[in-house]
């Protein structure tokens, strides 16, 4: 009996002991994974810039300046540096201000840096200028880091930038890897959008018709991709892509592009998944992200693997393209007008519901906040409360975002009126679930004779084809005193054979289809697309 409790004490003394001993690496490890994690330190910091350019987006820090992040207690020292790249109009905070990517990457062991583009420092900027700083700025920070290599996590246009500096300006020589999150590598058609004849006096008025944003239009991507994947470097490192399919909240400033670009397919709000794709490079996921958090922790686990796996599988060879157009299709469900809008006048849009339509989204940007009024074809006031909510971030930052949603609405004209105490703008794009009214082929690419055919036709089945009117404002981006307007009927008309006067130009096609169903009801529909004028 004294055997047993001598050996029972022993047991319990020793457990005592382990739990003594335990318990502060426990309490240890876990306040290390709490404790506030330092803001990363500008190693090269200089002074703030007070420009706001003609990207609009109020930033006023340093293009050029870069941080290294705190280096973490278990570092692995094999790995490379990694360093964040941002997007559009982003300054480099965007990864751990409000955003735990940068804790994330710390946590897991890694060495972070993270680099102001030109657009931190108010104005956006295309590929060419924001890849040539940055392909400085990743020699300078493997020098600082004694020649260790750098893999790249590259936030939305930050991924065009990245491989910009990788292949035209010989940083691939200090890159490991590549990794962008939603990056639009084809672009992306909100750009497209506000180049419009209709959004860009919208874009122009908050300040969103910047060198960046003209870059990203699908027109002057689709020559960009041409031109990128044909380089011998343009694959030398390698490269992974993510892409999201989530819009967001209701009222986010994700969910207006999410809605809108909703008939190109799959998207994350800002870019769609197709665009997200990287030709030569290896796609990991598509995932429930909106183009918010796929720059945050979220992710993280999903690429850390190939932060510097050198394996690409699927790979898929560009070196060989073939000279032949790609033809894309796509249905046109939206009806877009937009304009602007002078103090306490009001501006009355008429807009036709036809049958069968199940769904009518109305999406209306402005400048400024405005009185919104709907009325059904009735005469009768919708009871809606509209709540406008600023876009913080996204193509058309600054503007106030107003969302309807009407369900199974009344066929008919219905009347949306729009009143501002001030000097704005707007723009509305009505988005119809409804069978396909028109629908329209663009060769991508130019014929011998460097014209472009831009094929519209329209459903049979449901229009009535001599009722068929079309409106083409055809205008070189950025520049509204060089429109061409003209107008065409009947469904044979439709279809169009483009010229432009100015090449290595990108050319805005806005065209507006008017038409009556074969039950007799009125529609309206609008298209938007970019092309690139060639050499």
């Amino acid at each position: 009996m004294i055997n047993k409790v001598k050996c029972l004490l022993t047991i319990v003394f020793i457990m005592a002991f382990m739990l003594m001993i335990g318990y502060p690496v426990a309490a240890s490890e876990q306040a290390d994974s709490q404790k506030s994690l330092a803001d990363p330190m500008p190693i090269n910091p200089g002074e703030k810039n007070d420009a706001t350019g003609k990207g609009g987006n109020e930033n006023n820090e340093t293009p050029g300046e870069w941080y290294k992040g705190e280096t973490p207690k278990n570092l692995d020292v094999d790995a490379p540096i990694l360093l964040f790249v941002p997007g559009l109009n982003n300054t480099a905070q965007i990864f751990w201000e409000d955003n735990d990517m940068y804790r994330t990457a710390h946590d897991a062991g890694y060495q972070t840096a993270f680099v102001q583009l030109y657009d931190a420092g108010g104005e956006s900027a295309d590929m060419w200028d924001n890849g040539e700083l940055l392909a400085e700025k990743i020699s300078e920070i493997s020098d600082y880091f004694n020649g260790k290599p750098i893999t790249l996590v590259a936030y939305s246009k930050g991924g065009v930038d990245s491989q910009t500096a990788t292949t035209y300006y010989g940083a691939w020589k200090n890159v490991e890897n590549v990794i962008t999150l939603s990056s639009p590598h084809h672009g992306s058609q909100l750009a497209d959008l506000a180049y419009s004849f209709w959004a860009g006096w919208l874009a122009d008025l908050i300040g969103m018709q910047g060198e960046g944003t003209y870059a990203l239009e699908t027109g002057y991507m689709e020559n960009f991709r041409s031109e990128m994947d044909s380089e011998p470097l343009a694959y030398q490192n390698d490269y992974f892509t993510l892409g999201g399919e989530d819009w967001g909240s209701m009222f986010s400033s994700t969910w207006f592009g999410g809605n809108y670009l909703s008939s190109y397919g799959d998207n994350d709000g800002v870019v769609t998944t197709e665009s997200s794709n990287l030709p030569g490079g290896q796609e990991l996921a598509i995932g429930e992200w909106d183009h918010s958090t796929i720059r945050t922790g979220l992710t993280f686990d999903v690429f850390q693997s190939y932060i510097n796996n050198s394996e690409l599988v699927n790979y898929r060879d560009t070196t060989e393209k073939s000279n032949q157009a790609e033809l894309t299709t796509s249905v046109g469900n939206q009806w877009i007008h937009g304009g602007a809008l002078a103090a306490n006048d009001v501006e009355r849009l008429s807009i036709p519901v036809e049958e069968n339509v199940k769904g009518l989204s109305l999406d209306i940007m402005t400048a400024t906040p405005v009185v919104i009024k709907v009325t059904d074809p009735d005469g009768k006031e919708s009871n809606l409360h509209v709540n406008p909510s600023k876009n913080v971030e996204g193509l058309f930052t600054g503007a106030f975002s107003n969302q309807i949603k009407l369900d199974h609405p009344n066929v008919g004209e219905w009347q949306v009126e729009l009143q501002s105490n001030k000097e704005s703008g707007y723009l509305l794009v009505a988005d119809y679930e409804a069978n396909a009214k028109i629908q329209y082929y663009h060769a991508r690419g130019e014929n011998q004779n460097k014209a472009l055919t831009f094929d519209l036709t329209a459903n049979a089945f449901n229009v009535q084809e001599d009722s068929l009117r079309a409106t083409y404002h055809v205008i070189e981006s950025g520049n509204m005193n060089n429109v061409k307007k003209w107008s065409v009927k009947g469904n044979e008309n439709l279809s169009q054979t483009l010229t432009f006067d100015k090449k290595n130009k990108v050319y805005n096609i806005s065209v507006d289809i008017t038409g009556i169903t074969k039950s007799g009801y009125p529609f309206k529909r609008t298209v938007v697309d970019s092309v690139y004028s060639g050499k």
